[in-house]
This record gives structure tokens, C-alpha cells and sequence, in this order.
């Protein structure tokens, strides 16, 4: 951590070795961002790009009153959010191969991935963050800098929606 204390000073002051040494040391932890939401492979390059960007202009204004990852995490985020919004199109989590799996598995994962295809961002990003990446309420609501409860609230309508979504209401009724 001691290391990368330095690289942020570095980075501050204009060392774009030490710069891209820590965006490399955090490159899997943005495009994860990216991937999981946005599926079009040119608006992710895109993203990135902005990402990177940003961050390069704002490394100057890290505070040090969070961990670099976590302000890194909250860029990614908020750029993320601000380029699909701009560019309006429908956010989906990313499809993996579900390989040999039985017809009925597929069909239930392709119902899952439409209802949360229905979710708005905010709750796409805490069900996302909660239940893929294992995060806790406290850490989401840091990283998006609102109150505990408020992430709290975006889940509980996240859940509601999935359980409700036509496509998953067949499937959890017929068994």
C-alpha cells in the first residue's frame, strides 16, 4: 500500500508512468465496471477511454480520505452512468456461456437476465455490487456516497422487480 501511497503522489504531480502504473495495477477492477454494465464491445473502449481520461485530470483532486480503489470504483462509475445516459441505450448485465446447461436452466437464466435488463442503473449497480461482487451495504453506500438505507431500498426494489417480472413469475410458479 506504502507503493501505491507513492504512485498516487507521483501520479499528483504529473508522472504519467506512475499514473498509468496504477490504473494498470486497477484495470481489471474498471473494466469489470464496464462489462457488467454494458455489453457492446466499441461503447465499453469508449467508456474506458473516458474513464481513463478523467481519471488523469482528477487524479490532482484524490483527498486521500477514501482508498484509491474506491475513488477509482465511483469514477468508473459515474462515467460509466453519465455515457449511458448520453448515449440511451439499454443497460444488460454481460451473457455467459451457460455451456451444456439444460434447456430449462437456460430459459430461467434468460429470464433473470431480462428482468435485471428492467432494473434502472442505481439498481442494477447495488444488486450488481451486493450479489455478484459480494459487497457489503456499508462499502456500496460509500462508493456511491449515499446513506446505508438508501442502497438498502434500491435492492429491496431490485428484488421486487425480478420476483414480479413476468418472464421469472412463470418459473417460479411452475416449477
Amino acid at each position: 500500500m506504502d507503493d501505491e501511497l507513492q504512485l498516487i503522489q507521483k501520479a499528483q504531480k504529473g508522472d504519467s508512468g506512475a499514473f498509468l502504473e496504477l490504473i494498470s495495477r486497477h484495470d481489471r477492477q474498471i473494466m469489470s465496471v464496464i462489462y457488467r454494465l454494458n455489453c457492446n464491445r466499441c461503447d465499453r473502449e469508449d467508456i474506458y477511454q473516458e474513464i481513463f481520461l478523467a481519471c488523469f485530470k482528477s487524479i490532482g483532486s484524490f483527498k486521500f480520505r477514501s482508498s484509491f480503489s474506491t475513488w477509482l470504483y465511483r469514477v468508473a462509475l459515474n462515467r460509466s452512468l453519465s455515457y449511458m445516459k448520453k448515449n440511451t441505450r439499454v443497460i444488460e448485465f454481460s451473457q455467459g456461456d451457460t455451456g451444456d446447461a439444460d434447456e430449462d436452466a437456460n430459459e430461467k437464466l434468460k429470464a433473470v437476465r431480462s428482468a435485471l435488463a428492467q432494473l434502472n442503473g442505481l439498481q442494477k449497480i447495488c444488486f450488481h455490487l451486493y450479489y455478484i461482487e459480494d459487497w457489503d451495504i456499508e462499502r456500496i453506500a460509500e462508493t456511491l456516497e449515499c446513506a446505508p438505507g438508501t442502497v438498502k431500498s434500491h435492492l429491496y426494489r431490485a428484488r421486487n422487480r425480478i420476483r414480479m417480472d413476468p418472464g421469472v413469475l412463470i418459473w417460479r410458479t411452475n416449477p
